[in-house]
């Protein structure tokens, strides 16, 4: 099974596991928080839930909000007392919005320690100044062999990951406000790799379709190769059931939520999906079918996740423009749960994808 335990090691320190761990995702519309406690050897879901963030800022339910440090710390509150979550220690998510991750690829020696190398290709491609963020890195497995070249030297390609300092403060400083220890913090994007790729996976790609921005990420190994981020998202259909049916937000988040195959409104609300992501599932597929033919290779699994994926349609839509095979994520595969969850867990598991992801993260999952 694949780690990410080196990525951002130097925001955290490696605490022992405790008993009981939260991970806790705050998107841009709500926020989710998982519970998983280990008993004789297992892992065991023992809670869940999630809070729309919309009224914390007066706005409705589904918008996206940026809140300010005190309405977070009320919100988790909130969800932390609604979900009876007993942890006192948990993983928080961090944005991806807040971070800076790629692949970058420079020229060395055979063997050569790359070290000294990586921060100075880095402010290369760090819009920010060096000082301002974190840093981590971790070197990839080249995924085909170099041309031969007349020098001694070969191509090195480096996975960056940046964390902007003030977002890793603020996200700190919030589970202090709850009294909670931290354990180890990383990037949701590595929280959702952890939370569906399987020890047999060679290649998976990961579409995970939020309320403001939908994501992509191609990885190898269990090692992230690619990402591409576009400004798509679930408050997007919703604004155009809205003006499809000459209904108000609210009234057009109730029927997108409640959406059923016989409703009367059912047609403009898949033409309300299918208008809102057909350009970000175009370059979804552009990017997908580039990199495989640049590297000889084929995906092996495309998954969907985030809260969007939940639409019943959505999977379908997803397969068709991506000519490919998609399923919806269903990370509480990896926990124990009592039966009668499942078909509840089914339903709900691609909204919580980074939620579970990084509770697994302290137990090395």
């Amino acid at each position: 099974m694949f780690s990410f335990k080196n990525v951002l090691s130097s925001l955290k320190g490696t605490p022992a596991a405790p008993k009981r761990v939260v991970g806790i995702d705050f998107g841009s519309s709500s926020v989710k928080v998982v519970e998983l406690e280990r008993q004789e050897e297992a892992l065991t879901l023992t809670s869940y839930g999630e809070l729309q963030l919309g009224p914390y800022q007066d706005k409705e339910m589904g918008m996206s909000v940026d809140l300010e440090p005190e309405k977070k710390t009320e919100a988790l509150v909130d969800v932390l007392r609604e979900s009876s979550v007993a942890a006192k220690s948990g993983v928080l998510a961090l944005p991806l919005m807040s971070s800076f991750v790629t692949v970058i690829s420079f020229d060395a020696k055979p063997g050569e320690d790359i070290s000294p190398r990586v921060r100075v290709e880095a402010r290369k491609h760090i819009p920010v100044p060096i000082a301002d963020i974190t840093l981590d890195w971790t070197e990839l497995a080249p995924l085909k062999k170099s041309k031969a070249r007349k020098s001694d030297m070969e191509k090195r390609e480096v996975l960056v990951a940046a964390i902007q300092n003030d977002i890793f403060s603020e996200m700190k400083n919030l589970m202090s406000s709850v009294n909670m220890s931290s354990q180890p913090s990383e990037l949701e994007l590595f929280s959702t790799l952890r939370a569906v790729t399987k020890s047999s996976d060679d290649s998976l790609v990961v579409i995970d379709v939020g309320s403001h921005t939908s994501k992509m990420y191609i990885a190898k190994d269990g090692l992230l190769r690619q990402l591409h981020r576009v400004g798509s998202g679930g408050t997007d259909v919703t604004v155009k059931i809205a003006e499809l049916l000459g209904i108000s937000f609210v009234e057009a988040e109730r029927l997108k939520r409640n959406y059923q195959a016989d409703l009367p409104q059912a047609a403009d609300i898949k033409k309300a999906f299918a208008v809102s992501f057909e350009r970000a599932f175009q370059e979804f597929k552009r990017l997908l079918d580039h990199y495989e033919r640049e590297n000889n290779t084929t995906i092996t699994r495309t998954i969907l996740c985030g809260g969007t994926a939940g639409f019943p349609e959505m999977t379908k839509f997803a397969s068709y423009m991506l000519d490919r095979e998609v399923i919806k994520a269903n990370p509480f595969t990896k926990v124990a749960y009592p039966a009668f969850m499942e078909d509840t867990l089914i339903d709900i598991a691609p909204t919580f994808t980074v939620a579970l992801g990084s509770a697994l993260r302290p137990f090395d999952i």
